[in-house]
């Protein structure tokens, strides 16, 4: 039984080093009147595809769901490498907004989120995140 116990013990920790502990993530800003919230099931997020939901309110904390919502992912600029920049739309579910970032390489980038809805254009928030 101790055995058994000791095997177990060594394999979750295996998992743990090998694969990294992740948690979810989430963070919030303002635009305007606006409250801007970027989440991720699991954080930092990985090279290849990442599951990312934004969440955008009014002042009263009432969700906006009817506007279009683009983001634009990136790496910042370094010298000698080629620019890293991709845009998707993010599609509405529920009170907010769910897209997929495919990530190429680990390191910092920067997530950008730009809502419109009729003729308003709201301000663009921008986000640091990590890859690894």
């Amino acid at each position: 039984m101790r055995k058994a116990f000791s095997s177990a013990v060594i394999a979750v920790l295996t998992v743990m080093v090998v694969f990294g502990c992740t948690k979810g993530y989430e963070t919030k800003k303002s635009a305007g009147d606006l409250s801007v919230i970027l989440s991720a099931g699991s954080y930092p997020l990985v090279k290849g595809d990442n599951s990312l939901t934004v969440k955008i309110t009014d002042g009263a904390g009432k969700p906006l769901t009817d506007a279009k919502v683009v983001i634009r992912y990136y790496m910042p600029p370094m010298p000698g490498m080629a620019p890293m920049e991709y845009q998707t739309q993010a599609m509405p579910s529920g009170d907010a907004y769910k897209f997929t970032a495919n990530i190429p390489m680990e390191g910092g980038w920067r997530v950008d989120v730009s809502a419109a809805r009729g003729d308003s254009q709201f301000p663009t928030t921008t986000f640091n995140v990590d890859a690894r």
